[in-house]
C-alpha cells in the first residue's frame, strides 16, 4: 500500500459510520446493531469505515479512539481523518478539544461531563492520527469527512503527511497576502478555501450577509453545499450534522452525520433513551441507514 493520503477502499459489502464524537456507548451499540462481534468480526464478512471526527463533545474520546484503533489494527476497519481530528493532530486548540488537553469544557456555564487527556493518552491519540488518510476510495465509492474535490484530492494524492501538507499550504496563502488587498474575513477564507487539508477535512466556506454564532464564536462565514454541483462515483460524508432533520446530499452523495456529538444537551435535559440525536452508519451497498438506537 502506498503512503498517499488518499488510499484505496476495503472491497465488499461495508457499514460507513459518521461522526463519534466521544460517544462510545452509541458507538458499541451501533456495532451490535451491525452485527459486529466486540472484537469486530462480522458473520457476513462485512467490514467498517469512519469518516472521521472521532473525538470531542461526547463524554469519552479516549475510548472510541482505542476501539477504533483496535479495529483498524485488525483490519476490519479503516478511518479517514475529521476537522476535529485534524485540529488535535495540528496542535489547535478549539471551542470543544479542551479534553484533549487535560481540560474541562464548559458551555452555558455548566462543566460538560469528559475523560481527560494525560500526556500518554495525548501521545497515543497523536501517534494513531498520524497514520489515517484524508479519502479512501474504489470504483464505486468514495469515503470523506467533509467535501470531495477532485483538485485538492489530486494535491492530497501526491502527499504522505497531513501537517506537512497542512503547512506548505498554509504558507503559501500567507505568502500571497501582500499582493492582495483583503480584510480578516477574507484572509481566514482564501486559508479556507485554498488549503487542500482545509477543503477535503472541513469543507468549502463564504462570507456570511450578517455574523452568525457558531462553535462558541461569531462567524463571518458559512458552509458551502457543495454537493449540489458534485459529479463521480458516490461519496459517503459526515460533517454537515443533521441536526435540524433536513438531509445532506443527493442521488450521488450522502452525509451519514446524524448529530450524536451533541447528544449530551439530550442527557442534561433528563433523557436517557429515545433519543433525537444519533448515531449512524450506511450499508453498502444496500444503502440503509442503522442506528444505534432501534427506531
Amino acid at each position: 500500500m502506498s503512503c498517499s493520503l488518499i488510499q484505496p477502499l476495503f472491497d465488499g459489502s461495508l457499514d460507513i459510520v459518521g461522526d463519534v464524537h466521544g460517544e462510545i456507548d452509541p458507538l458499541r451499540s451501533l456495532l451490535r446493531h451491525l452485527g459486529y462481534s466486540g472484537d469486530g468480526e462480522h458473520p457476513d464478512g462485512r467490514r467498517l469505515a469512519f469518516v472521521g471526527d472521532l473525538t470531542d463533545r461526547g463524554p469519552d474520546s479516549p475510548a472510541v479512539i482505542d476501539l477504533v484503533k483496535s479495529l483498524v489494527e485488525a483490519g476490519r476497519a479503516q478511518c479517514v481523518l475529521g476537522n476535529h481530528d485534524l485540529n488535535i493532530l495540528l496542535g489547535h486548540r478549539k471551542h470543544d478539544n479542551n479534553w484533549f488537553f487535560g481540560e474541562e469544557h464548559k458551555e452555558d456555564g455548566i462543566v460538560v461531563p469528559q475523560i481527560l487527556a494525560d500526556e500518554s493518552i495525548r501521545q497515543k491519540v497523536l501517534a494513531f492520527f498520524r497514520t489515517l488518510s484524508i479519502a479512501l476510495e474504489r470504483d464505486d465509492l468514495r469515503v470523506i469527512h467533509a467535501c470531495w474535490n477532485d483538485d485538492m484530492i489530486d494535491i492530497a494524492r501526491e502527499s504522505s503527511d497531513v501537517v506537512t501538507l497542512y503547512d506548505e499550504h498554509h504558507g503559501l496563502i500567507e505568502g500571497s497576502f501582500p499582493d492582495l488587498d483583503l480584510d480578516d474575513i477574507d484572509k481566514d477564507l482564501e486559508h479556507q478555501n485554498k488549503n487542500p487539508v482545509k477543503v477535503l477535512s472541513s469543507g468549502p466556506e463564504e462570507r456570511t450577509d450578517a455574523p452568525i454564532h457558531s462553535a462558541g464564536k461569531i462567524r463571518h462565514e458559512r458552509r458551502v453545499q457543495w454537493w449540489n454541483d458534485y459529479e463521480g462515483p458516490f461519496s459517503v460524508f459526515g460533517h454537515y450534522s443533521i441536526l435540524d432533520g433536513q438531509p445532506r446530499g443527493n442521488d450521488s452523495t450522502f452525509c451519514v452525520d446524524y448529530g450524536v456529538g451533541k447528544r449530551w444537551t439530550e442527557r442534561r435535559a433528563g433523557k436517557s433513551s429515545g433519543f433525537n440525536l444519533k448515531l449512524a452508519a450506511l450499508r453498502w451497498p444496500e444503502r440503509l441507514i442503522v442506528f444505534d438506537e432501534v427506531v
